[in-house]
């Protein structure tokens, strides 16, 4: 059984800071990592770990959306800590809290199911 609670919502549209760009276009960026997931809206959820670009436009109601690979820097892809743990729930960068014997490949959930 998932341990959905593994998932956390950490932006909502409403949560987003947004910048003025371009004329008349707001624009906002946001890193996501894993276990993470920006509500843009009812039914449109954006999983991370991914870097994300929001362009919108009020005057005609546009939204556009770019995705990148979130910086070494910012996430180690090859660091099993970098994911919260779905056998134990230890979260990001913590490490697993028992002694199941899955936690000792850091099975980590993303959408879909498990890796």
């Amino acid at each position: 059984m998932l341990n959905q609670a593994i998932r956390k919502r950490k932006y909502t549209w409403d949560d987003l800071s947004w910048k003025n760009g371009k004329v008349d276009v707001l624009v906002a960026h946001v890193s996501l990592f894993a276990g993470e997931y920006l509500e843009v809206e009812k039914g449109w959820e954006i999983d991370g770990p991914i870097r994300v670009s929001l362009s919108y436009r009020p005057a005609i109601k546009h939204t556009r959306i770019k995705y990148k690979p979130l910086r070494r820097r910012e996430f180690d892809l090859d660091n099993p800590l970098e994911y919260p743990c779905v056998a134990c729930g230890a979260d990001r960068l913590s490490p697993c809290t028992d002694d199941n014997p899955e936690c000792a490949y850091r099975v980590f959930y993303l959408k879909g199911g498990l890796l």
